[in-house]
């Protein structure tokens, strides 16, 4: 399947089995010797993903702020998931170029049934499935190595505005919103500074404000991996302990010393919480590391043609890790505490009724044992739901209602009784912006997700309400959705709600 994003028959799922062929490559697709953008990025998955078959396979999982694809890369088809990503931050795009130098080096030794440094990948691939995010922050990337000609002109004075006055952005690390993503988890997220959206170094109001961040979220649940990696590209060490429990330090110990033994890379203490890998190693209790690829290349990116020296010192590495995950596969799991998901604060405060927004991922942890399905097909109706938004339809309604969670929609308790010309009167904490309601944010569907005629919404202070043109029918149960306002002070609504009801 030549397309990055796939298209997908609704129920209807096939699973795959690795099957080696004769066939072999010949030029190398990934260039690691040049500025590697988001554009040379897709264009090099599609050739890998035609060029491999079944053992490469892609997902648009999300979109950036500015609509570039989030995409993720499933390598190999075992039990045993060993989680890759790169480019958190805007100019360590050198991650980048590694989790592509991965995919296409791995893939290949494991068609042609050759080894890397006496892993045997085929087998490897056989037994485990390597999963990869290759570029986390495609709008930060682009800005740093394009500058303001990649984006509307209506932004530039704010970007400018947020890299201190300079319309230089080499030394950009954050997302187009001035979001430091690697600042964006929760675990010691209350514990790091507050500063103000910039170039480097802003948490955001809460943790998971970021739309890439909220991806990374998701999938990281969906996913659930034996052991995940963060790259970065300062300093040539790696992090790996950040408030690890007891029980787990002698192992995650063990894989970190290994790693630091085949890159050379010197191990450090983690203090400082809100990074990706933080939050791994303390709500999911599973090993995760931050490899630093690089020396220190000041505020800019480290130069790709120093990438032969990365290479040599992290392919083997990034293989030893996915057999560890193979022997932690292999033992039996204990299961931790439920992880906890902060959500947004004050919005909750303002809008929304106090709930426990844990439940939604259990949900989504639950979905391959409740219907059947793989990891490689929930993560493809994951990816299909999150295109398709709310311009289509799943035939299970109960599964339509676990992913209209997963998107974070609060589902209020059910109504009964409605009757068939019933006007919906929402009532919120405050003022609303009336330009800001509309037919794509207030809205009705049937259970199998047909919209439903709505009049136009009539606002009046922190009142919405909403009627149908037509009426109800009998017996028939509805859903009624309320996101993206955005109230009298200018604030946004960062939650949605929903509420279902049906009609006696």
């Amino acid at each position: 399947m030549n397309q990055i994003v796939k298209k997908l028959i609704i129920m209807a799922f096939f699973l795959t089995v690795f099957i080696a062929s004769n066939q072999t490559t010949s030029a190398s697709v990934v260039d690691t010797n040049s500025t590697y953008t988001y554009e040379t990025m897709k264009k090099d998955l599609e050739k890998l993903d035609a060029t491999y078959g079944d053992l490469i396979e892609l997902y648009t999982i999300g979109q950036s702020v500015y609509g570039r694809d989030i995409i993720l890369v499933r390598l190999g088809n075992g039990q045993a998931d060993t989680f890759y990503n790169g480019s958190h931050h805007a100019r360590e795009w050198l991650t980048t170029i590694l989790n592509m130098k991965m995919i296409e080096s791995y893939a290949e030794a494991a068609e042609a049934g050759t080894k890397i440094e006496g892993y045997d990948v085929r087998s490897l691939l056989e037994k485990g499935t390597l999963w990869f995010v290759p570029m986390v922050n495609p709008d930060g990337v682009t800005l740093q190595q394009k500058g303001l000609q990649a984006f509307p002109k209506d932004i530039h004075k704010s970007l400018i505005s947020m890299n201190n006055g300079s319309s230089n952005f080499d030394r950009w690390k954050a997302n187009i919103q001035g979001i430091d993503l690697n600042r964006q988890y929760p675990s010691g997220w209350e514990e790091v500074s507050t500063t103000s959206p910039g170039w480097k170094n802003y948490k955001g109001e809460y943790p998971f404000q970021a739309p890439e961040a909220k991806v990374m979220r998701d999938i990281t649940y969906l996913l659930n991996a034996e052991v995940s990696l963060a790259y970065h590209t300062s300093g040539r060490v790696i992090y790996w302990n950040f408030n690890v429990d007891q029980e787990d330090l002698k192992r995650d110990k063990g894989i970190a010393e290994l790693y630091a033994s085949l890159s050379g890379y010197r191990m450090v203490p983690t203090y400082a919480g809100s990074g990706y890998t933080d939050w791994i190693n303390e709500v999911f209790d599973r090993p995760s590391l931050t490899p630093e690829l690089g020396l220190y290349a000041g505020q800019r990116h480290v130069d790709p043609a120093t990438f032969p020296e990365t290479w040599r010192r992290n392919k083997e590495a990034g293989l030893a890790m996915a057999n560890e995950s193979i022997k932690l596969q292999s033992q039996e799991r204990t299961p931790g505490d439920q992880p906890v998901v902060l959500g947004d604060r004050a919005t909750e405060n303002a809008i929304l009724p106090p709930r426990d927004i844990d439940e939604y991922y259990e949900k989504a942890l639950d979905i391959m044992e409740n219907y059947d399905l793989s990891q490689e097909q929930s993560i493809e109706y994951y990816s299909w739901y999150q295109q398709c938004k709310r311009n289509c339809s799943i035939n299970d309604p109960e599964l339509n209602e676990v992913f209209d969670s997963l998107l974070h929609f609060e589902d209020f308790p059910k109504k009964k009784d409605i009757q068939e010309d019933k006007t919906w009167t929402i009532e919120l904490n405050t003022h609303i912006d009336p330009t800001s309601v509309n037919r794509d944010n207030v809205y009705i569907q049937t259970m199998d997700g047909q919209s439903v005629s709505v009049e136009d919404a009539v606002v009046e202070d922190n009142l919405i309400t909403v009627h149908a043109e037509e009426l109800y029918k009998k017996g028939e149960s509805y859903t009624i959705y309320v996101k993206d306002l955005i109230s009298s002070g200018g604030k946004k609504m960062e939650e949605p709600v929903e509420m279902t009801f049906t009609i006696q």
